[in-house]
């Protein structure tokens, strides 16, 4: 049996089996962003995983479809886990599909009065892929199977175990977009998205990196978070690649 580890890092992989759409707004032509936000990620996993069933952010609360609140403030939501927001790592295509949404917002009024229950969705397509990075703080039965999007289309998770992980306190490029709220970014470039945005080419200080060669993989920790033996973390100035 593998010894359980305090706490231990991943490269994921997330590959779309049904189409996905998710935007701020169900119009007209609107076109699904090319990440995923890590509130979608970590959500989809805990739903899938069962935890904390009570807690879920979306609950069908009145006849009409309506939902309450969203019950979480950014994207940790357990304590146990944390997956990074994903870009994408296959070429970049749209499937438009006209929608049928009644309840869902997807509704317009045409020329002669009518309202129309259906809209034209840019879909990003099966097999598209997302690549990000997990840390956990236990082992746990991670899904192969998550649910994403306005539709909750399916899509397989692929998790990969990273070896040799340190802790640093650098300001350096991270490997993968951060979200603000949860980690300390320096400098990036703003991605508008749903729920809200996140940062790309962010620098961050409170990182974790492998030296894998020809790419380490520099992951931007949760501010709440500390690595194990993080008192040992070295540090080298304001070094930025």
């Amino acid at each position: 049996m593998k010894e359980p580890k305090d706490m231990q890092a991943y490269a994921y992989k997330i590959i779309l089996l049904d189409a996905l759409f998710y935007a701020r707004e169900g119009l007209s032509a609107a076109f699904t962003p090319p990440y995923l936000h890590a509130t979608a990620v970590n959500l989809a996993v805990k739903a899938s995983i069962c935890l904390d069933p009570q807690d879920q952010p979306l609950l069908i609360s009145e006849g009409n479809g309506g939902r309450n609140t969203p019950r979480y403030q950014n994207s940790l939501v357990s304590p146990k886990f944390y997956f990074t927001p994903a870009r994408l790592a296959s070429p970049l295509c749209y499937r438009p599909e006209i929608t049928k949404g009644e309840n869902d917002g997807f509704t317009v009024e045409n020329k002669q009065g009518e309202v129309l229950k259906a809209e034209i969705l840019n879909y990003l397509p099966p097999e598209t892929e997302f690549k990000g990075y997990l840390m956990s703080k236990q082992n746990l039965n991670w899904p192969q199977i998550i649910r994403l999007g306005t539709f909750r289309g399916k899509a397989r998770l692929e998790i990969r175990e990273l070896e040799n992980i340190s802790a640093f306190n650098e300001v350096i490029t991270v490997s993968h977009p951060v979200d603000p709220l949860v980690s300390k970014v320096h400098r990036g470039i703003m991605v508008n998205m749903f729920p809200y945005p996140i940062i790309e080419n962010a620098l961050s200080s409170h990182v974790i990196r492998n030296f894998k060669k020809p790419v380490a993989d520099v992951i931007a920790l949760p501010d709440l978070w500390n690595w194990p033996e993080v008192e040992k973390i070295i540090s080298r100035g304001s070094a930025i690649i």
